[in-house]
Parts: structure tokens; sequence; C-alpha cells
């Protein structure tokens, strides 16, 4: 489960799950639980709860993606000089290519750059891309890697270009080998 948390505001009612169905555990939630909860089911209640991404530490592949699309979602504009919020509107990351896959990642805002990102992140085969990898250009782009849709396609999201902003395809595999990309797989990603 993620810990969702958004900025108090007295009269808001807290929704009992989030925008995918699963159960809302924000603090204010927890609070109010406790409040109301006998005193032995609140720890049961906190153990149960683990984060998906603490900042700058593990993170779960679908954590990766819930991230993604928050900013898809939302979408975000391309500003290479200006910096958007992370989902829980903790930390603030570069509108950018790789600012958008630190925040994905959960790593130091306001994010790493196209240069820097395979210090964190060890090159992986074509075939061993899984939900929350990248696919990265050196100096140039990096793109986040959802899904394959057969032998020779994938589904990214990214942050390409004021023109383009943030996005979701189908690219061709060959055409991004020719470009120099490379797969890479973040140190601090788990399954799950």
């Amino acid at each position: 489960m993620v810990l969702h948390h958004e900025p108090a505001e007295p009269a808001e009612e807290v929704e009992e799950t989030d925008e995918d169905g699963q159960p809302n555990l924000s603090r204010r939630w927890l609070l109010r639980a406790a409040a109301v909860a006998p005193a032995v089911a609140v720890p049961s209640l906190i153990v149960a709860s683990p984060a998906e991404a603490a900042y700058r530490g593990k993170i779960k592949r679908s954590a990766v993606m819930l991230r993604a699309r928050n900013w898809y979602n939302r979408n975000i504009q391309y500003d290479m000089g200006a910096t958007a919020s992370d989902r829980e509107k903790n930390h603030y990351y570069r509108k950018d290519c790789s600012g958008f896959i630190s925040m994905c990642w959960h790593i130091k805002a306001p994010g790493l750059s196209t240069r820097t990102l395979p210090n964190i992140a060890r090159q992986i085969t074509w075939s061993a891309l899984k939900k929350g990898d990248i696919v990265n250009s050196y100096d140039n782009h990096v793109m986040l890697f959802e899904k394959w849709d057969g032998d020779h396609h994938i589904w990214i999201y990214d942050l390409a270009n004021p023109a383009l902003d943030m996005r979701h395809i189908r690219v061709r595999t060959l055409t991004l080998k020719q470009q120099n990309y490379v797969p890479r797989r973040y140190k601090n990603i788990v399954n799950g």
C-alpha cells in the first residue's frame, strides 16, 4: 500500500480509498483511526501499512508506475527550469526527462541527469526489461519502461520536450537501439 499524503484542509473529507482503489492511509486518516480505534488495533494498523517507496530508499515497481501515472494524469508540462511536486507533494523535481525518472524512482530531488542516472542504474539486456526500468540515451534522453507489446515494441512514459510534454507511447525497440538507448535497472527497485 502507498502512504498518500495530502495537505490538510479542515473541511475536506478523507476518502476511504485512493485513486487506484487502495486503502487511503494518509497521516490524517491514521490519526482519525487512532482516535476511534481501540489502542490494541492501532499498532497492527500501522505495521500492516508499509510504504512502497521510501525517499531515496527501496521502491516497488508498482509504486514507480503509480508515480509515473500521477505526473502523466496531471499532464506535467516540460520546463527544464521549473519543478513539480511528486505524488505526496513532499519533494519537487525538475520538469524534464531525467527529473521525471528521478521522481518516479523517488531519488534525491530535483533529480539526476541522463549522464548521472547510470551511476545508480546498472545496464541490463533488452529482454530483461520490467516495469519501472529505463531506457537511457547518455546526454540525450531517458524514458520509463512500462511493458512489452510483442517482440519489437515497448510502451514507455516520458517527459519529452516542450512541444510534446508528458507522453505514454508505444515505441519500436530497433529505433531505440539505433539511437544508442541502453536499458537500465535502478539499484533500489524491488518487485511488487
